[in-house]
């Protein structure tokens, strides 16, 4: 069953640009270019393997050569449009499957096997910036130089750094980042099965504020304690989550950096990149555990299928058990707004600080692309920023 929109008396828009999009040469898709994006994890990508590539409405080919550097190039060969996935990837080379065009890493065409001599030198590929760290891959896809890489520091501590399977979801990635502002929401959709029991004792004020780097949003709880959140500009957020499902407390609260990788304008992807506070001896039965954890994640039902046997009435929410719960109910809420979420009919409160914060920066930013204006310069965050549990 497929999600519908709601449909609702229309407000006046809040925003002369629209907030979602990610399309090339859109005010949003020039603002979200200006930044690196998670496209794979690591592990997804061995060498000599090429792969297809979806970001922000347009499509590439991503391959390992022998020297082991990720590479990123158009999807397309040049010759007659056939997909470059489907080609070889020939030491750091790829080959185009339907001639055998040859590219080199810069994009230069090597190889026309057909052709006269000296063809190969005329024809080439466009290529793309690419970075790797943190157990991910990250693209860059604008049209200057990309900023400093990695685009924020390693977690704070020791420990490993362990990138989680990628989810994908059928909604604006918005919707996902908004989310992450939303400190309220862990207390009601995270009840069922008890996940975040640690953050629900009391319901937090929350507060933000811009940062030359995103966005710093606060938990006040009556206990005195403040959750500290950091929300790296344009899709990133770094937070401290209870112990992984499945773990039994093993690895502790570990700090995840949660990407939310715009793939077009109704559809996502969520890659994780976890430090997790074991070390030493600590480590093997750490992994112990996670293989265990992996077994029965791989037995369980698949998530968009829980999902949408969620929205069609087929499964109660709140009966709802998986290995990795909160990925389902996060899915289920978020995904289940609609694929792009209506601002124009929501209700806004006191809890949403956050989300309304960022919505002003997003549409400052984007009102100065469209009027031809300059946008602001982020910055990488510094090291000593860092997120607290405050719970």
């Amino acid at each position: 069953m497929a999600v519908t929109d709601r449909i609702a008396p229309a407000r006046k828009p809040r925003s002369s640009v629209d907030l979602a999009t990610t399309k090339p040469g859109t005010p949003g898709g020039i603002f979200m270019r200006q930044f690196w994006h998670a496209i794979c994890r690591s592990v997804d990508l061995p060498k000599g393997r090429a792969l297809p590539v979806r970001v922000m409405n347009e499509d590439y080919t991503l391959f390992r050569g022998e020297s082991g550097r990720a590479q990123l190039v158009a999807q397309r060969c040049p010759h007659r449009g056939a997909l470059m996935h489907l080609g070889w990837v020939e030491n750091d080379d790829i080959r185009c499957v339907y001639h055998g065009w040859k590219y080199d890493c810069s994009g230069q065409c090597i190889e026309a096997p057909a052709e006269k001599e000296g063809f190969a030198k005329n024809v080439s590929i466009a290529t793309f910036p690419t970075g790797e760290a943190f157990g991910l891959i990250y693209g860059f896809f604008g049209p200057d130089e990309p900023p400093a890489f990695p685009p924020y520091p390693e977690a704070d501590g020791e420990g490993i750094i362990e990138a989680w399977a990628p989810s994908d979801v059928p909604c604006n990635y918005l919707q996902s980042f908004e989310n992450s502002m939303d400190e309220v929401h862990v207390a009601f959709t995270h009840a069922p099965g008890g996940s975040h029991a640690k953050l629900s004792v009391d319901l937090p004020i929350i507060s933000a504020e811009e940062t030359p780097w995103g966005l710093m949003r606060y938990g006040n709880r009556a206990t005195g304690l403040t959750r500290h959140t950091l929300h790296y500009a344009p899709n990133i957020v770094r937070t401290i989550v209870p112990p992984q499902a499945g773990m039994d407390g093993v690895g502790g609260w570990p700090t995840i950096t949660f990407h939310f990788t715009p793939v077009d304008d109704e559809n996502h992807k969520w890659f994780v990149s976890a430090k997790v506070a074991v070390t030493g001896a600590d480590i093997e039965p750490y992994w112990t555990k996670r293989r265990e954890f992996f077994a029965k994640l791989a037995a369980a039902p698949d998530i968009q299928g829980l999902v949408e046997d969620i929205w069609a009435g087929k499964v109660p929410y709140a009966d709802v058990r998986h290995p990795v719960l909160a990925r389902v109910q996060d899915i289920a809420v978020q995904a289940g707004q609609g694929r792009i979420e209506n601002h124009a009919t929501e209700t806004l409160g006191r809890s949403d600080a956050g989300i309304a914060l960022w919505r002003r920066i997003l549409q400052r930013e984007l009102e100065t692309i469209a009027a031809g204006g300059t946008p602001k310069k982020w910055q990488r965050a510094p090291d000593d920023v860092l997120p607290t549990v405050g719970a």
